[in-house]
């Protein structure tokens, strides 16, 4: 499996507007092959500055195109939302990543 992070932010005081579309059907779906595994939300602390969203998902390894396609899709459908950014990294893991440096 391919692990898949999206780092997104917006301002606070559009928090509404984007818990309407993540709840609704205004944004695409991810494929039925990518996997959300989690979501973590970070306020910093107050309602009136930028969230922080991180959200981690998995596809297998021989459709990583496609699932960065779909998530991007997703994530693109948010740019009306003034103040929105987002950034899409695949990830590996220590065990994947050490042999790339001669450890492993």
């Amino acid at each position: 499996m391919v692990s898949i992070m999206v780092a997104s932010s917006y301002p606070g005081h559009r928090a509404d507007e984007i818990g309407q579309m993540f709840v609704g059907d205004k944004v695409p779906k991810v494929a039925d092959f990518v996997k959300r595994v989690n979501i973590w939300v970070s306020t910093a602390g107050s309602s009136d500055r930028e969230y922080k969203i991180y959200a981690l998902y998995e596809a297998p390894n021989d459709k990583m195109y496609e699932a960065m396609k779909s998530i991007a899709a997703r994530y693109a459908g948010y740019r009306t939302v003034e103040g929105f950014r987002y950034q899409i990294e695949p990830l590996l893991t220590v065990q994947e990543a050490l042999p790339m440096i001669g450890l492993g």
